[in-house]
């Protein structure tokens, strides 16, 4: 494998796609981008949003004007940054993982 090569995980890929969009973006056009389900798409922008703090973004909240659906709102995410530092630990990561396979003994 090579040393330089970073394997990346799903929501890394959307963010930089969003970040190189560099415009407000809905779970819609992530699903479509991406050939995912929109459910995915919803889920994967809920976590980088409250899980990882190395992307940084900025959310408005669009109401939809659909009748009898509660309050449905139309989340638009545009990402700002992404700090360096996702990438040396997804590097470290990667390197654990080789390591423990190393580690494994043949039978």
């Amino acid at each position: 494998m090579c040393e330089g090569y970073v394997e990346k995980p799903l929501y890394l890929l959307i963010a930089e796609w969003m970040m190189a969009e560099n415009r407000w973006v809905i779970a819609r056009e992530i699903s479509i981008h991406f050939d995912i389900e929109h459910s995915k798409a919803v889920n994967t922008l809920t976590y980088i949003l409250s899980e990882v703090t190395e992307i940084s973004c900025e959310v408005k909240m669009i109401p939809n004007k659909l009748e009898g659906r509660g309050c449905q709102c139309q989340r638009l995410v545009k990402v700002v940054d992404i700090d360096e530092q996702i990438y040396a630990r997804l590097r470290n990561n990667s390197r654990d993982k080789l390591v423990g396979v190393r580690k494994t003994p043949r039978i």
